[in-house]
């Protein structure tokens, strides 16, 4: 277990770094697309430049964008995306495991074709289609409809109706994509032996799958939550641009220009500070959770547990 922490905190440190190194640089080395507010290409020594600030990020500063520093300007957006991306992660839990479930038979014990088709469809398509699909309905149903109240609010934040909308598409891909997996990997539990034997002894359904099948299914599932996260991470840009939520991914397309509005470049456009930390902050959430699941899958499968004590008998 402690082997497995220290790599995976050494690979997390390191991939940090690389991220940093190059939004940093990236903002810098292309004066064509990251421009001054002035309208004038930022010509600096990069490399000096950098070290400068790496000097100041080790001492805890992050820099600030004209007088506001960069602390006061992320610390809201992080709350609010994590409080998003958390939503949204319980959610995907919740059904995918219950749509995985559900989506095998009792007689059979094998998944149901219509099922299969259902989540094959529903894990292959992008979350922001979903969402345009239902900001379509919605905006049409106030057009050609008498009641010009929406259904659930379509734009803004709120710890309330305002988070639907959000977690639906932020979980819509992930929650299918684990539903997939889970019915996958519960199906071909069901049909071994040990599941036969257990079934000759009058268990009943649920003990077959929460004692017998899901403790040899827990690691698999565990990474493919882990997986859901990144796809979440992914879609987090997207999600807040559409529909407005402030957080860090609303952020981050300000800061390298990309806006859904007309406007022109904010104060924001083309900080290096800015972008190389939100990239640190997007990343470590991937990171983060990549560690946590494999140190929970590695807690509770007892395969894994035994495979790393043999391993390193083996090498003493």
């Amino acid at each position: 277990m402690a082997r497995l922490i220290t790599r995976k905190i050494i690979i997390m440190l390191i991939i940090l770094a690389l991220l940093n190194y190059v939004a940093y640089h990236y903002a810098l080395l292309h004066p064509r697309i990251f421009f001054s507010p002035a309208g004038r290409p930022v010509e600096v020594e990069i490399e000096s430049h950098y070290r400068e600030y790496l000097q100041a990020l080790l001492a805890g500063d992050l820099g600030s964008v004209g007088n506001t520093p960069i602390n006061d300007i992320i610390r809201d957006p992080i709350k609010n995306s994590l409080l998003l991306l958390a939503t949204a992660m319980l959610t995907t839990i919740v059904l995918g495991l219950s749509f995985g479930f559900l989506s095998i038979s009792r007689r059979t014990r094998r998944m149901h074709p219509v099922a299969l088709t259902f989540l094959a469809a529903g894990s292959s398509m992008p979350g922001f289609v979903f969402g345009a699909v239902i900001l379509s309905f919605i905006v049409y149903r106030l057009l050609y409809s008498a009641n010009k109240k929406p259904l659930l609010p379509i734009s803004g934040y709120g710890l309330d109706n305002h988070l639907i909308l959000p977690v639906l598409v932020l979980a819509i891909q992930p929650t299918f994509h684990l539903a997939k997996v889970t019915a996958g990997l519960l199906e071909n539990e069901l049909q071994k032996d040990y599941i036969q034997v257990a079934r000759s002894k009058g268990l009943s359904w649920p003990q077959l799958i929460w004692r017998h099948a899901m403790p040899n299914m827990l690691s698999p599932v565990l990474i493919t939550i882990g997986e859901s996260m990144r796809l979440m991470v992914g879609a987090l840009v997207i999600v807040e641009a559409i529909f407005l939520w402030p957080g860090i991914g609303r952020v981050f397309l300000l800061a390298i220009g990309l806006r859904l509005d007309a406007r022109g470049p904010g104060q924001f456009f083309g900080n290096p500070n800015l972008i190389a930390i939100i990239a640190v902050v997007m990343g470590s959430w991937l990171l983060i959770t990549d560690l946590f699941t494999s140190v929970l899958a590695y807690r509770l499968d007892p395969r894994l547990s035994r495979a790393a004590e043999e391993t390193e008998v083996t090498l003493a």
